[in-house]
């Protein structure tokens, strides 16, 4: 599912991820708080909300899986 990534922009691509998940979190709750919610714009952005959070999930374990490795190394 994810582009191949150096290992240095893993970082950054993690902290955009992360910025739009707290976006996406920030509508959800904005079209709860409405008198009437549009529920099928609810599934769209909670659908939006669980893509990136399984994107940032695999980056994540990539990062890991690089620490470790730079770390077994030296």
């Amino acid at each position: 599912m994810t582009k191949r990534l150096s290992p240095g922009a893993l970082g950054p691509r993690i902290a955009a991820l992360r910025a739009r998940h707290r976006r996406l979190d920030a509508m959800v709750h904005d079209e709860h708080a409405r008198p009437l919610p549009d529920l099928v714009r609810l599934r769209r952005l909670k659908s939006d909300r669980l893509r990136l959070k399984d994107a940032l999930s695999e980056l994540e374990g990539a990062l890991r899986t690089l620490d470790r490795g730079r770390h077994r190394i030296h």
